[in-house]
């Protein structure tokens, strides 16, 4: 009898890691991320031992996914699988963990390498065969490179979707899980309790802030996650030929790189082409300097201003009523993004903004309405696991289930275990 064991993003969002177990206790992992405390020490999930697993499938390379997965490859080395771009990308966030978080990582550099050297790219639909597992990768629609796993094992079928969306953006179409037959359905449920306004009304909405601002003399900054979230605003701007001068800062202009060398996976390649050549490229603190001084808009990480070039152009720019601070990415507790939303300062001395603050709904996570659209799109399931969700999202997601698709629904925490 197959087993689930969740490791983390039980009951809370981040920090995945999901234990798919054989009869004989043998396992494949699927993920294993971090979540950071408030002093951003990274949170680890549960522990697995590495000689009992026949392999690693990392889904798409956010550390809350990834960014835990080199302490398994210190000694042992189990299989690793993911999509080409997903190692890719990982290593440069790994790497850039390790920058910061360094003195409390169990790894390093040398870690990363050892493991990414013995990690095996496949491709959507490529079945593949460990131990007593056969999986492949399925196209999640959550960032360009990330993937679905559907996992047989002892007669069960499940299908762990990851993070999931099931809309069209600049970068990505929408989840290719029509159709795929699983008993066990592992999804998230980051927006379990509520819906996204239409993507296009916002990308709209969006942009003619963007214009307003611009023309009348104000720059907009932009604090975006490095991975897809910029991307996908480069992509909004590229799309309507913003004519006015675009700054790209911090590691998004690297991940873009990566993302261009991987164009497969993109939507639409040419968006991201044109911006590259179209913007400016920020290479050094003399361009910093310059960004902020004349009408534009700024595209820097990190997405939740806790640190990176982003807060550095807040402080250069919020006292300007001129100007503006529109978000475009969730914005934690205890972060200056979310300070900024709810009392228009930042930092501990309370700094007021007076800049324009807006925040814009471009989530690649998918809604409830989205879920249970998934959810009768895939054949045979019995039980559906929420993960990678709080508790209040999950109990209103559950509901909805049961009374809409009769289904049975279980939202185990971190740590606990399920029979398949």
């Amino acid at each position: 009898m197959a087993k689930i064991r969740v490791l983390g993003s039980g009951r809370e969002v981040g920090r995945a890691a999901i234990l798919v177990e054989d009869g004989r206790g043998r396992g494949l992992l699927l993920d294993y991320g971090v979540n950071f405390d408030d002093q951003d020490n990274p949170i680890f999930p549960g522990h697995v031992r590495p000689r009992d697993l026949d392999g690693v499938v990392l889904t798409h390379s956010h550390l809350d996914h990834v960014g835990a997965a080199p302490s398994l490859f210190i000694s042992v080395m189990p299989p690793l699988y993911g999509t080409p771009l997903t190692l890719d990308v990982s290593r440069l966030l790994l790497y850039d963990m390790i920058k910061l978080n360094g003195p409390m990582l169990p790894f390093d550099e040398y870690s990363v390498d050892e493991m990414l050297a013995k990690a095996t790219s496949i491709s959507y639909g490529e079945e593949v065969n460990t131990g007593s597992f056969t999986f492949k990768l399925l196209d999640s629609g959550h960032i360009p490179g990330s993937a679905s796993v559907l996992v047989e094992v002892d007669g069960s079928r499940i299908l762990y979707t990851s993070d999931v969306n099931n809309i069209y953006t600049k970068l990505v179409a929408p989840a290719k899980l029509e159709g795929v037959e699983a008993e066990t359905v592992i999804i998230e449920s980051t927006y379990g309790d509520s819906n996204h306004p239409p993507r296009r009304e916002t990308e709209e909405r969006f942009y003619q802030s963007v214009r307003e601002v611009v023309e009348a003399g104000g720059t907009v900054l932009v604090p975006a996650f490095s991975v897809s979230r910029g991307q996908e605003v480069m992509a909004i701007l590229a799309e309507r030929g913003f004519e006015y001068p675009v700054w790209v800062d911090g590691m998004i202009r690297q991940v873009t790189e990566l993302y261009l060398a991987h164009p497969r996976y993109i939507y639409r390649p040419s968006l991201l082409e044109s911006a590259i050549i179209d913007f400016r490229m920020v290479r050094g603190w003399q361009d910093r300097r310059r960004a902020y001084k004349k009408p534009g808009v700024i595209i820097a990480s990190s997405g939740m201003i806790k640190g990176g070039p982003s807060l550095y152009y807040l402080k250069k720019m919020a006292t300007n009523e001129r100007n503006a601070v529109f978000l475009v990415s969730y914005q934690a507790p205890g972060t200056n993004g979310r300070q900024i939303i709810e009392r228009g300062t930042y930092g501990e001395e309370e700094i007021p903004v007076k800049a324009r603050v807006e925040w814009f709904d471009l989530s690649s996570h998918i809604d409830q309405n989205g879920i249970i659209e998934v959810l009768r799109g895939i054949r045979g399931v019995e039980r559906v696991v929420l993960v990678h969700g709080d508790p209040q999202a999950q109990e209103a997601l559950s509901t909805r289930i049961r009374e809409e698709l009769g289904l049975d629904v279980e939202t185990p925490g971190s740590g606990d275990f399920i029979e398949a």
